[in-house]
């Protein structure tokens, strides 16, 4: 597996081997310059290696973690007689990678590290050549600059360091558009130790603003924080868009094709992450986030015509393409990039984005946020208010014809109860009215054509009657309580039909456990006062469904026992936050 490390503008994957797998220039949405996570002998990555006893072998697996609050990772790896440190890290706000080696043990011997590069998802040669004490790795738009205090020998595309243990081997890598601004950004840089102190300093600042959580044993208190700091990792500093995952084409079935690109900003995950940074008092980054959703809103129209936007709120990058230039993780074919589902309507994001306003307002109390947006706010609801009734993709994007799906209208129903909620604030007795009398017939549509009486359970769809978690938003929005009878009978259909392994598949024919339904059904137990039942799936999914690093996966393959689906996952991780406070009587 892999840890990440991040600078609020791109991220790279580190494995357990020490190699840099993934990383996308200039931003997250680039194109890669290694991507080895997608294509072990042609995607291209920064590998080490070592010359002892006249050969020259590979890293073996070593153990990582990070630095105790901060993105900062430590992989620790026995070369011989020697052990390895390395401690990665992008400065947060500046264009580098740190790369810092610390090294122990009796022997001497050579250290090799291998830059291949395979720029543009393996579609274009690298240009490598020498720049003063360094190797520059360029390409059109994208540059590298890898250089080391160290005294080190480069060879084409290795660099070679004569080791003496103990020493300190720090290993600096800048990057740009182009090799001017690599080259600029290593001459600002004011050495691995400052940026080093600097880097922890930040994180640090940075978590002492989270609301604590004593009642959670240690090992869930780690999976919290570890959480919010993934969350901020996924987050554009430029822009507010957060991530739905850093990666592309991670499969959901290793060796099948449901392969997709994820590192665009979907409006529905951007509203559930302000919704978490909101729970855990991280009021600023939930705002951010908010005020990215409300500057993209289309005032002609659907507010959200699509579904996903690229980080910087239009729809650069967002044309689905496939590659035959990488094999796919797994051999999992077809690589994509860009996504298709910008091209489907979704009538959910609309509710989404009001619930996440309202539980921002709920927990900081910031009145004057919903005063100076409401012009936008108003814009939103008038429109569920329309069209409500219009049939759509729905929030798992099927590519077939379009549904009155369950999950969209209960949305509709949010945008109208809780953009009712938001106008009461402010004295708007009309609207307030207006709002929550369509909410009721919104609300009496679903109870009328959305329930199964066969199968004593909502429906996916008006005309399909699968079992499908995604109606376990109608207790979780409160449409109606979890005391009702529908309620309770849909509660235990889903259960029976689509548990697995103590956790929840998002329909039957999906192989593995779905975190996002998983970690709702946690919450409508909790709901329920089922208190132990909750936490027995919240452990089962930090048991399952994350690294040993506590990075969640989108999915987990009960069979073959792995993460599947791109990773880190935004929405997992605001998710299992989400579900801490549900704990602590938060929702």
């Amino acid at each position: 597996m892999y840890g990440i490390i991040g600078n609020g503008e791109t991220c790279a994957f580190i494995s357990v081997f020490s190699s840099l797998d993934w990383l996308c220039l200039p931003a997250f949405d680039s194109p890669t310059m290694f991507a080895r996570a997608l294509d072990s002998s042609e995607g291209g990555c920064i590998k080490l290696s070592y010359e002892l006893g006249g050969s020259i072998l590979p890293l073996e697996s070593g153990e990582q973690r990070y630095i105790e609050d901060t993105n900062i990772l430590e992989t620790t790896t026995r070369v011989g007689s020697d052990m390895i440190k390395a401690i990665d890290f992008m400065p947060f706000g500046k264009h580098s990678l740190w790369r810092i080696l610390g090294i122990s043990g009796p022997d001497r011997f050579k250290l090799y590290m291998d830059v291949d590069a395979r720029p543009d998802y393996n579609r274009k040669a690298p240009r490598i050549e020498m720049i003063e004490a360094g190797m520059m790795v360029s390409s059109p738009g994208q540059a590298l600059y890898i250089t080391s205090a160290e005294n080190a020998v480069i060879r084409k595309n290795r660099i070679i360091f004569s080791i003496e243990p103990p020493v300190t081997v720090p290993v600096l890598m800048t990057y740009g558009r182009d090799t001017n601004e690599a080259i600029k950004e290593f001459k600002g840089s004011p050495g691995h130790t400052e940026d080093y102190l600097a880097e922890v300093r930040f994180w640090r600042d940075y978590m002492s603003g989270a609301t604590p959580i004593f009642e959670l044993n240690p090992r869930l208190h780690y999976f919290y924080m570890r959480s919010l700091l993934v969350l901020k990792l996924l987050v554009y500093n430029d822009t507010g868009a957060i991530l739905a995952a850093p990666t592309s084409s991670f499969p959901e079935t290793i060796g099948g094709e449901h392969n997709w690109d994820y590192r665009f900003c979907w409006v529905r995950d951007g509203a559930y992450s302000s919704e978490a940074f909101a729970l855990a008092g991280m009021y600023e980054d939930s705002r951010r986030i908010l005020d990215f959703l409300l500057n993209i809103v289309n005032l002609k129209g659907k507010p959200y015509p699509y579904p996903l936007v690229s980080i910087y709120g239009d729809l650069t990058g967002t044309e689905e393409v496939l590659l035959d230039s990488l094999t796919g993780f797994g051999n999992s074919r077809p690589v994509r990039i860009g996504n298709k589902a910008v091209e489907q309507k979704q009538n959910d994001m609309e509710g989404e984005v009001i619930h996440a306003i309202y539980t921002y307002y709920k927990y900081s109390r910031d009145t004057s946020y919903v005063k100076r947006n409401f012009d936008r706010i108003k814009k939103i609801v008038d429109y569920s208010k329309r069209h409500w009734m219009e049939k759509d993709a729905g929030i798992w994007e099927f590519r077939r014809e379009y549904m009155n799906y369950v999950h969209s209208k209960t949305m509709c129903w949010a945008a109208l109860e809780y953009g009712s909620r938001l106008a009461s604030l402010l004295d708007m007795d009309s609207l307030v009215d207006e709002w929550r009398k369509e909410a009721e017939k919104v609300k009496a549509d679903i109870i009328e054509k959305g329930w199964s009486e066969r199968r004593k359970c909502f429906k996916r769809a008006y005309e399909d009657a699968a079992y499908d978690a995604s109606v376990l938003a109608i207790p979780l929005m409160n449409m109606l309580p979890v005391t009702d009878p529908m309620v309770k009978m849909t509660v235990k259909s889903i259960t029976d039909n689509l548990g697995t392994g103590g956790l929840l598949k998002r329909f039957q024919d999906e192989t593995g456990a779905f975190m996002l339904a998983s970690l709702w059904l946690a919450q409508v137990m909790m709901k329920k006062g089922k208190v132990v039942n909750a936490m027995e799936i919240i452990n089962r999914a930090a048991r399952y469904a994350s690294s040993e690093l506590g990075l969640f996966a989108e999915e987990y393959d009960m069979y073959y026992r792995r993460l599947v689906g791109n990773i880190p996952q935004s929405f997992s991780h605001e998710e299992f936050i989400r579900s801490v406070h549900y704990l602590l009587g938060k929702e």
